[in-house]
C-alpha cells in the first residue's frame, strides 16, 4: 500500500469492500464519499484514521476495527474499567479507574448522570472526561475520571489447584505478539502450568475464560490444546469456504498451516471423557469465544457461567504502511460439530458471576463447576 494519503485511502477502502464479511450490505458509493470528505485535509496516513473507522463502522459487524501502530505498547484514551450489568468486572492496573480505587464488585449506577445498561460498558460514552456515580457496600460516591495513555502490560496466565485433584487454569486475553511481559511466549507459560498442575495430581480441570477479551488465538490454543483435544476443534466459515482450526501435539493450526508451536515440553492430550469445566462471562469475547468453542462438543466438557459477548466472528489482519492495521471480520465461527454461531455462546449451566468473589470460596460459578467435577 502506498504512503500517499489519497491513494492509500482508496486502496484501504478497496480492501475493506473486497474482504469484509458484511461488505455486501454497505452502500459503498455513499460511504466512500463520506470517507473522502473526512480525509480531505489528510497529509499523513494517521490523518486517514477517522475515515477508516467510519468505513469499518459501516460494516455493522461490531468486531472489525483499526489497530494503532503502538497498540501493543500503549493503551490510548483508556479509562480502564469493564462493567457488565452495571457491576465492575475488571479494572486495568495503573489506569484512571484503578487510581480512583474502582474495584471488581463495585456497582456503576450512572455515567454522565444517566443510568447504565446491562451490556459490557453499555452507557459509557467516548468523552475524555467522565463522571461516574459508583456504589460500594451501600455507600455512593461520585468520581471524575479522565481518559489517559497507559502502558500496555500483557496479563499473565495463572494456575493453581482449586480442589484436590482439580487444576484451575486462568487464560486472560493474549497480545498479538503472543509474548508476556518478561518475553515468555504465552503458550509456553500455559503448558508449563498444565505440566505443573498435572504433576501435583490434577486429573480434572477448570478453564477460566471469564476475563478473556480476545487477542491472538493461536498462542492460547497451542497452550490449552491438551485439554481441548487433538484434531479439528472448530472452523472459520466464509461465504464459500471453510477453514478448520486444530490442535496437534503442542501446535495450533489452521488447515495444515502451523500458526503457533510450543518449543518445549507439552502435556499429553487428555482423554475426551476427562471432565473439563469451562467458565465464561459477557467479557469472554472474540478469540476468547473461539477458545470456548474449541471445547464445545467435547464429551467431557460443560460450560458454566454466563453467555459470552457474542463476537463469534474471526478477524483477519491487514497491515498498513505506518504500522497500523485493519482487523476485518472475514468469517463466522463454528464449533467442532459444525454449528455456526451468530451471537453469544450460551453456558450449559447458567450462573451469574459475583465479580467481587472471583476464584474465592464464595465464587458461585466456580463452586458450581467444582460441584459438577466432584460428581463426574
Amino acid at each position: 500500500m502506498p504512503t500517499d494519503p489519497v491513494t492509500s485511502l482508496e486502496e484501504a477502502l478497496d480492501l475493506i469492500e473486497q474482504e469484509a464479511l458484511n461488505a455486501g450490505g454497505v452502500d459503498w458509493t455513499r460511504v466512500r464519499e463520506e470517507c473522502r470528505a473526512l480525509a480531505a485535509d489528510a497529509r499523513a496516513l494517521a490523518d486517514l484514521y477517522p475515515a477508516l473507522r467510519h468505513a469499518l463502522n459501516a460494516l455493522s459487524d461490531h468486531h472489525s476495527h483499526l489497530r494503532l501502530p503502538d497498540a501493543g505498547v500503549t493503551h490510548r484514551g483508556l479509562l480502564g474499567v469493564y462493567y457488565t450489568r452495571g457491576v465492575v468486572a475488571y479494572v486495568f492496573p495503573g489506569s484512571p479507574a484503578a487510581l480512583a480505587d474502582l474495584r471488581p464488585g463495585d456497582r456503576v449506577r450512572r455515567v454522565q448522570g444517566k443510568p447504565v445498561g446491562d451490556g459490557v460498558n453499555e452507557g459509557l460514552p467516548p468523552e475524555a472526561v467522565l463522571t461516574l456515580e459508583v456504589e460500594r457496600a451501600g455507600e455512593r460516591r461520585v468520581l471524575t475520571l479522565t481518559r489517559a495513555e497507559v502502558s500496555a502490560v500483557p496479563p499473565e496466565p495463572q494456575g493453581h489447584l482449586a480442589a484436590p485433584g482439580v487444576g484451575l487454569v486462568t487464560l486472560p486475553d493474549c497480545d498479538l505478539s503472543g509474548l508476556l511481559a518478561d518475553g515468555t511466549p504465552y503458550e509456553e507459560r500455559v503448558q508449563s502450568l498444565l505440566l505443573d498442575l498435572a504433576a501435583r495430581g490434577a486429573a480434572r480441570w477448570v478453564v477460566d475464560l471469564r476475563r478473556n477479551t480476545g487477542g491472538n488465538m493461536w498462542p492460547m490454543l497451542a497452550g490449552i490444546g491438551p485439554l481441548a483435544g487433538e484434531g479439528d476443534l472448530g472452523a472459520f466459515m466464509g461465504p464459500a469456504e471453510r477453514w478448520p482450526w486444530r490442535y496437534e501435539g503442542g501446535a495450533a493450526l489452521v488447515g495444515g498451516e502451523v500458526m503457533r508451536r510450543v518449543n518445549g515440553p507439552v502435556l499429553p492430550t487428555i482423554s475426551d471423557d476427562v471432565p473439563v469445566a469451562v467458565l465464561t462471562s459477557p467479557l469472554t469475547a472474540s478469540s476468547g469465544e473461539i477458545l470456548a468453542l474449541s471445547f464445545v462438543g467435547r464429551r467431557g466438557t460443560r460450560l458454566f457461567g454466563e453467555a459470552t459477548r457474542g463476537l463469534t466472528t474471526s478477524n483477519s489482519l491487514y497491515e498498513l504502511p505506518d504500522g497500523a492495521a485493519l482487523l476485518l471480520t472475514t468469517a463466522q465461527d463454528a464449533d467442532r460439530t459444525g454449528r455456526v454461531y451468530t451471537g453469544p455462546i450460551p453456558p450449559d449451566m447458567a450462573v451469574l458471576t459475583d465479580w467481587a468473589e472471583v476464584q474465592t470460596p464464595q465464587d458461585p460459578v466456580l463452586s458450581a463447576a467444582l460441584a459438577w467435577l466432584a460428581g463426574s
